[in-house]
C-alpha cells in the first residue's frame, strides 16, 4: 500500500534494516569523493583524532539517502515521493567504523499542502542514522510527496 501526502500524520515514525559497511567499501567511496588520510590509510588514521579507519560523512550521508529510498519511499508500504527540495541541518555526531551497521529512524516533522499544485504537498522529514544505540548522523530532509487523488 502505497502512503500518500494524506496518508503521513505530524509525529509517524519510519525505521530502516540495516546496512553494514565494510572497510573496503569505506576506502573505495574516500578514494573517489573524499580522499583525506583517515578515510584512506589505514596507517595514517591510526594516528588521527580518531585512531583508526572510518567513514567520510559523505559516504554516511549517501548510505542514509539510500536506506531512506529503498526502505521507506520504496518499501512495502512506500512513501509517494515525488523528489526533493532540500536538506538542513546535517550534523555528524559520532564516527562510523568499519563493520558498523547503520540503520535510519524517519520521522515526519511537518506537513503542508502545496497551495499552486493540487497533485502535491510537502512533508518535512527528521532523518537520523544509528549504530547501535548512537546517532551518527542527523539531518532533516525536505520532500514533495503525491496526493492521493492526483493525476499521474
Amino acid at each position: 500500500m502505497t502512503r500518500y501526502y494524506e496518508d503521513l500524520t505530524v509525529g509517524d515514525v519510519f525505521e530502516t534494516g540495516g546496512y553494514t559497511v565494510t572497510k573496503e567499501e569505506i576506502v573505495e567511496f574516500a578514494e573517489q569523493f573524499d580522499p583525506q588520510p583517515f578515510h584512506v590509510d589505514e596507517e595514517a588514521a591510526a594516528e588521527s583524532m580518531f585512531g583508526e579507519l572510518v567513514a567520510s560523512g559523505l559516504h554516511t550521508l549517501c548510505l542514509s539517502v539510500r536506506l531512506f529510498v529503498t526502505d521507506v519511499v520504496q518499501g512495502e508500504d512506500g512513501v509517494a515521493n515525488m523528489g526533493g527540495l532540500g536538506m538542513d541541518d546535517l550534523r555528524w555526531h559520532e564516527p562510523v567504523r568499519p563493520g558498523a551497521t547503520l540503520r535510519v529512524r524517519v520521522e515526519v516533522l511537518e506537513k503542508n499542502p502545496s497551495e499552486s499544485r493540487s497533485d502535491r504537498g510537502y512533508v518535512t522529514f527528521g532523518r537520523s542514522v544509528v549504530v547501535d544505540d548512537a546517532t551518527v548522523l542527523s539531518i532533516t530532509s525536505s520532500n514533495v510527496i503525491r496526493r492521493r487523488d492526483a493525476t499521474k
